[in-house]
């Protein structure tokens, strides 16, 4: 029995040899959609009333869209009786071209939304300090209150004014 990063680093392998590591990954990130938002397509996957030979013909029947490389992979993790590791496989895989084509993600977190010019500027000055190109996103919060927060990797750097109270507060406390 293949662990999840066994899975993952094989089926990594094949779809870079077969040069469509990007179409897969959005293919596995959909699967992964499907089985946390469509409770039926979970339960045919986990449900041990169905024989492992009716789940992979219902998941080849109703994956056509799909590459095959998706197909021949859940088939597998279906005869091995590993359906429950999907999402850690899945997990580990986009982790995995992370790591290989050096992408970084990076998430900018701000109290009010950025325009294009100040995202643009923030994103130049980012890929030139991590001399990479990440890929970056802008999630909004407003309890910053302003400022922003920086996620790489896990590391987070809060330069938010809500931070910047809450310290405030601790070193008032502490006199």
């Amino acid at each position: 029995m293949q662990s999840s990063q066994q899975y993952a680093k094989t089926l990594f392998e094949v779809c870079h040899k077969s040069n469509c590591v990007e179409l897969v990954q959005d293919e596995l990130n959909a699967i992964n959609s499907l089985f946390n938002k469509v409770p039926i397509f979970r339960l045919v996957l986990a449900t041990k009333r169905i024989n492992n030979s009716d789940k992979i013909n219902i998941i080849k029947n109703s994956l056509t869209a799909f590459n095959p490389i998706i197909v021949e992979f859940l088939s597998i993790i279906i005869k091995n009786g590993q359906t429950n590791d999907i999402l850690n496989i899945i997990s580990k895989f986009n982790r995995l071209i992370d790591l290989h084509y050096n992408i970084k993600k990076i998430d900018i977190i701000t109290a009010e939304e950025l325009d294009d010019k100040e995202l643009e500027k923030l994103s130049e000055t980012i890929c030139n300090k991590l001399n990479s190109n990440p890929s970056i996103n802008v999630i909004k919060d407003s309890s910053l209150i302003g400022g922003l927060k920086l996620r790489i990797g896990n590391k987070v750097y809060d330069n938010s004014i809500s931070y910047q109270i809450n310290q405030l507060k601790k070193n008032l406390h502490n006199m």
